[in-house]
């Protein structure tokens, strides 16, 4: 057993247990109300340094807001990481594959293979029934799944994810600046996503962000190992709109050329369309995703797998021949 599986399955997963209950239970975003309050506690600090003879310069003024401000945020800040005290140090966790390995998957399996995952998408496509499932369905699918995925492999499962919470205006303000529109918070092990009348996505994306960042919640902090994790969940799901995400999951990857169901077509052309004019109403979040992706701090693609269209074919490409291994190997092929 790994060191990491030892901390996890006698420490970490007890402990994320625990937390998701109360933080699930709780009705609102407790990453945006620290936000506020670490904000407004930061403000009174400052106050306090520049002015001396007033009530602001008091002595436990100055320290409980120094303590809920920048003590606060900093801690914040990382906890989503992995340092020695940690609340969740699930970076320490090393990447599937470097556990498992990859396959040395050629460019022709690969594409055979897209190219069946592109026929079997388009002759199960069911517009209702895909309209039909719900961001707590695959949720509540997805961390079941999860587990069962994990057993398989010989890992230790994770916590059960039980609510996805909106965003909140600075949580989504940080988001779509920086490409992150859903997220899991390892502070708090609370899971949060756009609402979809400041974002519009279409309905596959939240979907599949619903079990992507339940994958997290489960103790995967690597961006990559929750995708190759979400490929597999829902692949297990014997229900076809789950095989069909796992297409969509897959293809939309593939860095291919995808002749796509006409009515998804249609949804992601009316999604782009609500964006645009959703996105003159945000001309701030604007301004400063323009400047973050100029300055490359913007959340890239690579993290989670994805391929451009011009991109040379990789053997060892990390999601798909990450996939293709443990679906052959551990997980029965769909």
């Amino acid at each position: 057993m790994s060191l990491f599986n030892w901390y996890w399955r006698s420490f970490g997963l007890p402990f994320s247990r625990a937390k998701g209950v109360v933080t699930d239970a709780i009705p609102f975003s407790l990453v945006e109300a620290s936000l506020w309050v670490g904000g407004l506690a930061t403000l009174i600090f400052l106050l306090s340094l520049a002015r001396r003879k007033d009530a602001w310069a008091k002595p436990w003024v100055r320290r409980i807001s120094f303590l809920l401000g920048p003590v606060f945020l900093i801690a914040l800040g990382l906890g989503q990481g992995a340092f020695p005290i940690s609340l969740a140090p699930t970076a320490w966790r090393p990447s599937l594959t470097q556990d498992f390995g990859t396959d040395s998957l050629s460019e022709d399996t690969f594409k055979t293979w897209a190219a069946e995952r592109e026929y079997q998408l388009r002759e199960d496509f069911d517009w209702a029934g895909y309209q039909s499932l719900t961001e707590q369905e695959v949720l509540n699918a997805c961390t079941a799944s999860l587990d069962t995925v994990l057993e398989d492999l010989g890992l230790p499962p994770g916590r059960r994810v039980r609510t996805i919470k909106p965003m909140g205006p600075l949580t989504t303000a940080m988001g779509l600046v920086y490409g992150g529109p859903a997220f899991h918070d390892p502070f708090y092990g609370e899971i949060g996503m756009v609402r979809q009348k400041d974002a519009p996505f279409p309905h596959h994306w939240r979907l599949i962000a619903a079990c992507h960042e339940s994958a997290h919640a489960k103790g995967f902090t690597r961006e990559m190992d929750a995708e190759i994790l979400t490929q597999l969940a829902l692949l297990r799901i014997p229900d076809p709109r789950f095989q069909v995400l796992a297409d969509i999951h897959f293809l939309e990857k593939s860095g291919l050329k995808v002749q796509w169901p006409d009515s998804l077509i249609s949804e992601a052309r009316e999604m782009r369309e609500e964006r645009h004019e959703v996105e003159k109403h945000q001309r701030v979040i604007l301004f400063l995703r323009h400047w973050v992706n100029k300055l490359n701090l913007e959340n890239s693609a690579h993290k989670y797998g994805d391929r451009s269209r011009l991109e040379i074919w990789d053997p060892r490409q990390p999601f798909f021949a990450t996939v293709h291994r443990l679906q052959a190997k551990v997980l029965a092929p769909n």
